[in-house]
This record gives structure tokens, C-alpha cells and sequence, in this order.
């Protein structure tokens, strides 16, 4: 059945996400924040995948990553439950960059791998979804190489002068992860005056994998909190303050003590004990015209996440391990019309990042606590500016040009460790981007996007030391300050059609990735015993981070949207391939590129508001597998098997601020792993949900 996908997929080709040319904003419903402030998504000429509130209600997902399962050009990793990453054109981790509310997730600790730091966003506070498939570096600078993927909370907003009173909650039970959610919500204003907030508490149980058993290791708790107050004083100011909190108290790192295919686990306990996220933002927007300058934004952000660890190696001690980043932002933003068809965007980002990093193991039998080797250099900071510029022209009424240029400075303040001597490290990157986007016909648009990106070395590339957690034979990270900040150059082109009946849209890409920095690259040296966290008589291998590699990716991204009658079928194809070369050596597969994946399914609308959805979740078999994915303890070493998952979506709207939703999945109890993930899917589960509405 893959094989025939995989044919289908170079035939038919569409997205989901992104509406065709439209002149007329009014014609085009859905607004995207690709370009730092709203534009109809019909006038963007970038790959675009756009999750609507509607969409996202309906969705049951752990982590918020979980929405973009089966949308164009994405892909879905976890290495364990609670932790969930995208992959985007091939690329994940540090490699795309993660925005909210405007704002950046991702830090200096982040890793160009798999992270668990992505899945501190509460998946229960989110209106809106973007994905800009493709190199974004001009508007977001570092890390925006694979795409720039942007979640949005909600902002109530009323409109009368009186005061109003808003509320919703939502429950929900899940039988295959013995999973309850509950989610509670309100706000309060009027035109000028709002503020609203809510808690969101997750309990996830074992899950089961459809052996008739459930697997250890795989509960965990989660819970958050968020506020927000919106301030308009006059038509033309507008002021927001918000702040959000999100907790992981205990999550067992299921993949590094079971493994997988690849190989057995360490069999030692370890948990990230707690993890959580704090994030405050004020917001200034002028929604008018002072001058020259229209639509300015002023942002001002405070996120700290902290990344605490537990491990208990053996029944003689046990580590514990603390690291925070605290990353200030400031971005302004403005446009300013040139003529009737054409607008200047520009901007200023300021971003400072500081790492704190502890660890200390304790004596069980005597309870004595030392300090240890930090994991990062502890004090460190990184701190970068970018300054960028778009013009936006409509050569001819159908015909929009889009052009960009942005240079970026990334320094960094490596402090000593006890193996490398304290560092500054300065990266400059010029990138830029080229668009154009024509409506061939009324209904038909075709887009082209050349772009370049890049990614400057962050304090997890440039500093980790120690050991190297599931390593065999057992690995000892050491600091590399002479790292080079990675490239990327894209060209992508699409075509888009859109009416009444029938979406849809097919892009095709590809990408050149150089100086790629690789981890665990071994120096040659071997590490004595005791020193540097070895823990083997024998030593350990030395191993850092390098510049070696440069990669090609190329691909197809697709899916379709078409309304017969009452019923709505869609289809989203995904397809990667990926090569990659080391110091000249012969080219291999590139590391963690999906298999063809995607999605293909039917909402039908019935009588007495009820809903049908029968969907069906591919992937084909995946055998193109690296050293390090051959390597890896979650992936088997022969390749991951191709899987498909037939689920079953029922919603009946009861009144209009009532629903219940029944959702079946994996209804033929398959079991399968999506490729790259460290457990395996669940099998085959029922989740019930219900959700009401007041005062709206």
C-alpha cells in the first residue's frame, strides 16, 4: 500500500494550510503572522500551514506538537511521552525555530536534536498554529533554517462598553493512556478593558502498546497556568501584558532506560525532575500612522526555563543536575507604505541569554552531597541583534514581489571549564530571501522562494561536558569554541488553487545545508577514569561537537482540501530525501529524515449537528538511515517499518456552547513507532471529551 502512496503523492499535490492569490484581503479568511504582523494568507508567498482554532478543538493532543501531526511538510518525533519535536524539510531541534506569541522558545541550551524543551507550551492554551515551511531568516535570524513554527494564544477581546463575562472549560478521558485533562478558562472586559486567564491540568497513566499490557515508565503529570490583560485606551494604542507557566514535576526518560529496536537502555533510573517554563510578554501596538511609520509593535519578553535532572547510575549515589536559561528579548516592528503597490517592513531584535548550570551527586549510604562537573559552562551568556528589511511590491495587480535582507551578530561569553579555557565567540550572518507570488487565473497562483539561513553555534554546541547519556561504549562530551556558525540555501516553487469547492496546492523544494555542526564526533583521545564524569576503567571515548558535514535535501509537500455536498475530503503527502557528505568522504543518508508520511480522511456533517470524521495516519518504511541513526538505541539498526492507523472522530455541537466528542484511535490496535521516536504508539484507545462555552 506504500508503494502506491508514494506514486499517488507525485501526482496529486496540495496543502492544507495556505488559501490561493486573492487581491482583496476580505477575500481571504485566514491571517498569518509570517511577516510580524497580520497579512491575508493569500498575499504571502512562502509555504504556509495554518492550524484555525476550529481545527485545534477538535484535536486531543499530550503535547502541542501533536496538532501539526499530518500536515503538510511536517513530521512528528518523541522520544518519550510528554516530549515531542517537528520535523521540517528534514530538519528539527535548534534547526527550526520555535516562537510564541512573537517571542522566541528556543534558547541557548537547545539542542539540534530531538528536545524536550518544545513541549512547555500548554497544548490547551493555543488559538492559532503557523508553519513557514522553508528558511525565514530575514524576519527571525538564527535557527530559522528548517522554518520558523509560531503558536498563538488567545486574546479576548469584547466589544461593547459594558462589562461581559466569558468562560470555558473542557474534560477529557483517554482509555489507551489512561490520560485526564481538564482545562478551565475565563475572562472579564469590555472595548477598552480585558483580562483573562486559566489552569490546565494533564495526568497521563501507563500507556498501552496493544500487547495486552501497560508499559512502565510512560506516566507522567503536567500543569499550567496563564494569564493576559489587554489594555486599548484609544483606537489607536493598544497594550498587553501576559504570562504563562508550564510544569513537568516528574517525566521518566522512557528511551534512555528501556531503549528500543536499537539496543537495550542503561536500566538506571533517570527523570527530568522538575522541567518547567515561565514566559511574561508586554506587547505595545500602534495601530495607526505617526509620520511615515504604520502598524508599529513593541515587544518585551522574560522566559525562564529550568531543565532539572535526577539519575540514579547505581545503589551507591545519586546525581542530581540543574540548568536554567533566562532569555530577555526586545523586537520592534513597523511598516511604511512606499506607494499604492508597494510597503517597506523593518525591524530590531535584541535577545540576551544566560545559563546557569549545576550538578551534584549524593552518597546514598552517607547522605554527603558533592558538587560535580556542570553539564554547560556555568555563567555563560549568549546575546545577538538583528536588523532586517522587507519590501513588498505588486509589480502588476497579479503579480507580488517580496524581498528581504537582514544581518545578524551572535556573541557569545563561554565561561572556563575544567576542560577548555573561558571563550568569546562572535558570528555575523547576512541572509536574505527573494519571493514572488502570481495569480496565473483567478483561481490558480504559482509561488517561488530562493532564501538563505543560517544558524550560529549556541552554548550547547560550543560547551557541553560530560558524559553522554546511553552512549555504548561510554562517551565524554568536551567543549569546542572554534565551531562555525552553519548555512543553508533553499529554493522552493508551488503552485496553489482555491474556490468554493476545492483547495489545494503542491510545493516542491529543495535545500543545501553547510558546515553543518555534528555532535559526539570523536577527537581521537580517550578519557582516563574519574575524570570528566568517566565512570569505565577502560576510559571513555572523547567526542565534541564539529563542523563536518554539509547536506542536499529535497522534497514534496502536499495534501487537498475538496467539499462535496455536506462531506469535506482531504489529503496531506509528505515527502524527503536527504544526502550528506563528511570531509569529502562518500555521500550517506542524511541523519533523521522521515519516511513518506501523511494523511488521508473525510468530515461528513449529519443531521442534529453531529459529525463524522474517519481518518487515516501513514508512514512507509524507512531503511535510509545514518551512522548515528543506525547507532541510535530508539531506531533499529534494519530501519523502521512502514504503519498505518485508522482512527474515528464523532462530535456532536449539543447546544451552541456544548460539545462532546468521542474519538477513536488506532482502532485496529496496530502497533507501530513513528521513525526517530524512543516509544512505541499506542494501541488501540477511546477518548472522550467534552467542552462548553459561556458568554460568547
Amino acid at each position: 500500500m506504500m508503494s502506491v502512496l508514494r506514486l499517488v503523492s507525485l501526482a496529486l499535490l496540495s496543502s492544507v494550510g495556505p488559501q490561493a492569490w486573492a487581491e482583496a484581503t476580505a477575500l481571504s479568511p485566514i491571517q498569518v503572522t509570517a511577516g510580524r504582523d497580520e497579512t491575508a494568507a493569500a498575499r504571502v508567498p512562502q509555504a504556509m500551514t495554518v492550524l484555525l482554532p476550529e481545527q485545534i478543538e477538535s484535536q486531543v493532543p499530550q503535547t502541542w506538537t501533536d496538532l501539526l501531526r499530518g500536515t503538510p511538510g511536517v513530521f512528528l518525533q518523541s522520544s518519550g511521552p510528554g516530549q515531542g519535536i517537528i520535523i521540517v524539510r528534514g530538519l528539527k531541534g535548534s534547526e527550526v525555530l520555535h516562537l510564541v506569541d512573537g517571542m522566541r522558545l528556543n534558547n541557548s541550551f537547545f539542542r539540534n536534536s530531538p528536545s524536550q524543551y518544545i513541549a512547555l507550551v500548554d497544548p490547551y492554551n493555543i488559538a492559532r498554529v503557523e508553519l513557514q515551511r522553508g528558511p525565514a531568516a530575514t524576519m527571525y535570524g538564527s535557527d530559522a533554517m528548517g522554518g520558523v513554527v509560531q503558536v498563538l494564544t488567545p486574546e479576548e477581546r469584547f466589544e461593547g462598553d459594558d462589562w461581559e463575562v466569558r468562560a470555558q472549560t473542557r474534560l477529557q478521558y483517554g482509555s489507551a493512556d489512561l490520560g485526564r485533562v481538564a482545562r478551565v478558562s475565563a475572562a472579564t472586559g469590555n472595548r477598552t478593558l480585558s483580562f483573562s486567564g486559566g489552569f490546565s491540568f494533564m495526568d497521563f497513566g501507563e500507556r498501552d502498546l496493544g500487547d495486552g499490557g501497560r508499559e512502565d515508565l510512560t506516566d507522567y503529570l503536567a500543569r499550567g497556568y496563564d494569564s493576559k490583560l489587554l489594555w486599548a485606551p484609544s483606537a489607536e494604542h493598544e497594550f498587553m501584558l501576559s504570562g504563562q507557566y508550564f510544569e513537568y514535576p516528574d517525566l521518566p526518560r522512557y528511551f534512555e532506560v528501556v531503549g528500543g529496536p536499537g539496543g537495550a537502555g542503561n536500566s538506571v533510573q533517570a527523570n527530568f525532575r522538575p522541567n518547567d517554563r515561565r514566559f511574561l510578554h508586554a506587547r505595545y501596538r500602534h495601530l495607526g500612522a505617526f509620520g511615515p511609520v504604520e502598524g508599529l509593535q513593541i515587544h518585551v519578553a522574560r522566559q525562564v526555563i529550568n531543565d532539572d535532572r535526577f539519575r540514579q547510575p547505581n545503589g551507591s549515589r545519586t546525581e542530581s543536575e540543574q540548568n536554567r536559561s533566562t532569555l530577555d528579548g526586545l523586537t520592534l516592528h513597523a511598516t511604511t507604505t512606499l506607494t499604492p503597490a508597494a510597503r517597506l517592513r523593518y525591524g530590531l531584535e535584541v535577545y540576551q541569554d544566560r545559563v546557569d548550570s549545576a550538578k551534584t551527586r549524593t552518597a546514598i549510604a552517607t547522605a554527603v552531597t558533592t558538587r560535580d562537573l556542570s553539564t554547560f559552562p556555568d555563567g555563560s551568556r549568549q546575546d545577538s541583534l538583528g536588523v532586517y528589511s522587507v519590501a513588498d511590491w505588486h509589480v502588476l495587480p497579479a503579480w507580488q514581489l517580496e524581498a528581504g535582507l537582514r544581518y545578524s551578530r551572535v556573541h557569545t561569553d563561554l565561561a572556563a571549564t575544567p576542560a577548555s579555557a573561558a571563550a568569546e565567540i562572535d558570528d555575523d550572518g547576512l541572509t536574505g530571501h527573494l519571493g514572488s507570488l502570481l495569480r496565473l487565473t483567478p483561481k490558480l497562483g504559482w509561488t517561488l522562494n530562493l532564501a538563505r539561513g543560517f544558524r550560529a553555534p549556541n552554548i550547547f554546541d560550543l560547551g557541553t561536558l560530560g558524559p553522554r547519556p546511553g552512549s555504548s561504549p561510554q562517551q565524554v562530551n568536551v567543549p569546542n569554541p572554534d565551531l562555525r556558525a552553519e548555512s543553508i540555501d533553499s529554493l522552493d516553487t508551488g503552485l496553489r488553487w482555491t474556490d468554493d469547492g476545492l483547495s489545494l496546492e503542491v510545493v516542491a523544494w529543495m535545500a543545501r545545508y553547510k558546515d553543518r555542526i555534528e555532535p559526539r564526533e570523536p577527537t581521537g583521545n580517550t578519557v582516563p577514569d574519574g575524570q570528566f564524569g568517566c565512570t569505565t576503567a577502560v576510559g571513555c571515548l572523547e567526542v565534541q561537537s564539529r563542523n563536518i558535514s554539509e547536506a542536499e535535501y529535497w522534497g514534496v509537500e502536499s495534501g487537498i482540501r475538496w467539499r462535496l455536498g455536506l462531506a469535506d475530503l482531504y489529503a496531506v503527502l509528505n515527502w524527503t530525501y536527504g544526502q550528506e557528505s563528511r570531509g569529502g568522504t562518500p555521500e550517506t543518508p542524511a541523519n533523521r529524515v522521515p519516511p513518506f508520511n501523511g494523511q488521508v480522511g473525510a468530515s461528513l456533517a449529519l443531521p442534529a449537528a453531529i459529525s463524522v470524521e474517519p481518518y487515516l495516519l501513514f508512514a512507509d518504511d524507512q531503511q535510509r538511515l545514518d551512522g548515528d541513526d543506525r547507532g541510535d538505541v530508539r531506531i533499529d539498526p534494519q530501519g523502521t517499518p512502514g504503519w498505518a492507523s485508522l482512527n474515528l472522530r464523532l462530535a456532536w455541537q449539543a447546544l451552541p456552547g456544548l460539545r462532546l466528542q468521542a474519538e477513536g484511535r488506532n482502532l485496529l490496535d496496530k502497533a507501530y513507532r513513528e521513525h526517530g521516536s524512543g516509544v512505541d504508539a499506542a494501541g488501540a484507545g477511546l477518548v472522550l471529551s467534552l467542552s462548553g462555552k459561556w458568554g460568547r
